[in-house]
């Protein structure tokens, strides 16, 4: 039995499908409404369609509420909130897995390293008290060492019988604990051994393979003292020598007190071992890591996560709070025509003012008046609030959301621990959110939307001079509808003009500006996805592969298959609400009821903008006029629509600094020019599934 892969688009369908049904459920049991509208309404909020077949003024309240969230918890900003809140999951069982061994391996090294280090300190601090009584040995009466010396000289003689005249010399005994026949000797490290962490040892004296690392000791025979004519050794030379000595041979302290005071830091340090020993780091008791340790152990992507969280968290919900603060005051002190205007659709004022700034910032499109926003028109504040929430919400969304971290950025301490991580976001955005883009790709699109917003106000304003229906407004106010219109073909589908009576040129452009709605979006995904890891989002095969592999060939080749692929869509829906709606359509008594009006509708839905150019005997979408047949091929045209340049998967494996470092090396080489095969490239692919696992 055939199942659907489980990946980022198949849920993604699941989840918005779900709501739809949710929509209906909830919506349908009071009878007012059709099962049929009632599920169109889950699905236009759901998808943000905006396109609705009854009037939402004849909804109930409890029915405008869902109308009111649905669209928030499906909205692209919200649904990213949940990819981070995920992997963000993924990142925490990740740590949790690996993260306690990782820290008791690292407290096992740390203990034999201070283990070592006690033995070495403890060597060196004999050693050193060894050399000290040898040389005191020296300061003893002249005429008892003589002695000594004399006895030495005599044993010496018959052990050796020839031995050639040598130079006055002082020489050290060997260590008590070891014998001649071992033949050691402490190898000094050089300065530069010293920096890269070598510490003096032990040297076996003709070792072959060692002779070129190691040095050899001086010969051991001593010089005795002579009897008379010595009076120029004095104590104090012997004392600069044992200070010489030990300033050669022990690294630390060189005064006399280095023994006593090595024995006992070693005790001190000893009676530390206990806490740390590699026994108390078992695996079934190793302890919950801290949230200091994990955020050490997952590094800054991993805190950087974190922070994106409330970042996005607050900006799209700030965005909401923002809007409804601004449009409910407005409309308390508003002039008394627009409080009538509400007043005569029985519709609350801070309900308007609220559910007013859900719609452009969700850019659903419903509107509690029955004329959308046509009686807003002229209101300059409300037109510069919606159209700034309209641009916010989701055509420039990911540009001001880069600009609302580099202004972060800019306000935060340059020694605070935030800024690194705000950095890191900048620098690396494709590996935090989908909808975050590196500085030159924000900037192409923030230029591509502000040209195609700057055509379709030029195509409003000059291609309607003579039209009523628009010429009615000041020109003031009439750029300003102008560029609240523009925002509105994008996504959000409110109107400020009777679209069905403005010039067809102006609602061909508006046509063509729904269709291509999401390219900009969808092309700066993919995109930045090409110098990038693909750390987030993962595309079918056929869409990745680009025969030049330059970013502008790669970007012709996507819109020239996200062209050739949306319009079968288009076209067979229209096909099938044409044959659903022949009647009507071939009814000369109803020009409004059009093939036109129909592609238009069906673009609308697909494109998930909802504008219309509806009908004249009802105050709703041309879709609410269609029989139940078009209804479902809307609503299908919805969710498909709802999916258009949606990553094909998402990266579930989660890699910790060190295990990123395999993925690093692949794209260092192939940005150097190698040629990498994809058994190379995918290396890193292929550890984070065995991680995973």
């Amino acid at each position: 039995m055939w199942t659907p892969p489980v990946n980022f688009i198949t849920l993604h369908y699941a989840y918005i499908i779900l709501l739809g049904i949710v929509g209906l459920i909830v919506i349908h049991p009071y009878g007012n409404v059709s099962a049929i509208d009632s599920y169109f309404f889950g699905v236009s909020s759901s998808t943000e369609s905006g396109l609705n077949p009854i009037d939402l003024k004849e909804l109930k309240l409890y029915q405008q509420l869902v109308t009111y969230f649905l669209p928030i918890v499906s909205n692209i900003g919200f649904v990213n909130i949940i990819v981070v809140v995920v992997r963000l999951y993924w990142f925490e069982k990740r740590l949790n897995e690996v993260g306690p061994s990782i820290l008791a391996a690292e407290r096992e090294r740390h203990h034999s390293a201070l283990h070592n280090n006690l033995e070495k300190q403890q060597e060196k601090a004999d050693s050193t008290h060894t050399e000290e009584a040898h040389v005191r040995s020296y300061n003893a009466p002249l005429e008892k060492q003589s002695e000594f010396e004399d006895d030495k000289e005599t044993e010496e003689s018959r052990v050796e019988p020839a031995r050639s005249p040598r130079s006055p010399q002082i020489s050290f005994a060997p260590d008590p604990r070891r014998g001649e026949s071992e033949g050691t000797a402490l190898y000094i490290p050089s300065p530069r051994e010293q920096q890269r962490g070598m510490a003096v040892r032990e040297a076996t004296r003709g070792n072959p393979e060692e002779d070129e690392d190691e040095i050899s000791p001086a010969p051991t025979r001593r010089r005795s003292f002579p009897r008379r004519g010595s009076s120029d050794l004095k104590v104090s030379k012997a004392v600069s020598i044992e200070r010489i000595a030990s300033s050669l041979f022990v690294l630390g302290p060189t005064n006399s007190t280095t023994h006593d005071h090595s024995e006992t830091t070693a005790e001190t340090s000893t009676s530390l071992l206990p806490k740390i020993k590699p026994s108390d780091f078992r695996k079934e008791d190793l302890p919950k890591l801290t949230r200091r340790e994990k955020d050490e152990l997952g590094g800054l992507e991993y805190t950087s996560l974190k922070l994106l969280l409330k970042i996005v968290f607050g900006y799209f919900f700030g965005l909401h709070v923002f809007g409804a603060i601004c449009l409910t005051v407005w409309i308390q002190f508003a002039p008394q025509k627009y409080k009538d205007i509400l007043a005569e659709s029985a519709i609350n004022k801070s309900w308007w003012g609220l559910y007013s700034a859900q719609t452009m910032v969700n850019n659903l499109g419903f509107s509690l008046t029955p004329d959308s926003m046509i009686s807003f028109r002229d209101a300059t504040f409300p037109m510069i609030v919606m159209t700034f929430l309209a641009y916010a919400g989701n055509t420039f969304y990911p540009c001001f959301l880069r600009l609302y971290i580099w202004l972060i950025t800019l306000v935060t301490p340059s020694e605070s621990a935030v800024r690194p991580r705000l950095k890191f976001l900048l620098q690396h955005p494709r590996r935090c959110y989908t909808l975050l883009f590196p500085s030159r790709a924000t900037w192409i699109l923030a230029s591509i939307l502000a040209l195609m917003n700057i055509i379709d106000i030029i195509l409003i304003i000059t291609l309607d001079l003579d039209n009523p229906a628009v010429n009615v407004l000041p020109m003031g106010p009439r750029v300003l509808a102008a560029i609240y219109q523009s925002a509105s073909a994008r996504h959000t589908g409110t109107a400020v003009f009777n679209l069905a009576e403005v010039h067809p040129g102006v609602q061909f452009s508006l046509m063509v500006m729904m269709y291509i709605s999401v390219f900009p979006i969808a092309v700066s995904i993919r995109a930045s996805n090409t110098y990038e890891e693909r750390t987030i989002g993962v595309f079918r095969p056929a869409e990745e592969e680009v025969e030049d592999g330059t970013v502008r060939s790669y970007l012709l080749t996507h819109m020239q298959n996200q062209l050739s692929f949306d319009l079968w869509y288009i076209f067979l829906g229209a096909f099938c609400i044409c044959v659903g709606e022949s009647t009507r359509i071939m009814d000369l008594k109803d020009p409004a009821f059009s093939v036109f009006s129909i592609i238009f509708e069906v673009v609308s839905a697909y494109g998930n903008v909802g504008l219309s150019l509806g009908h004249p005997t009802v105050m709703t979408s041309l879709s609410g006029q269609f029989k139940p047949f078009g209804k479902l091929v809307i609503c299908a045209m919805m969710i498909r629509g709802r999916h258009r340049g949606l990553p094909y998967k998402l990266d579930r494996a989660i890699l910790l600094p060190s295990e990123r470092e395999v993925e690093d090396r692949a794209v260092s080489r192939s940005g150097a020019g190698e040629d990498v095969d994809v058994k190379s490239w995918k290396e890193g692919v292929r550890m984070r599934k065995a991680l995973t696992c």
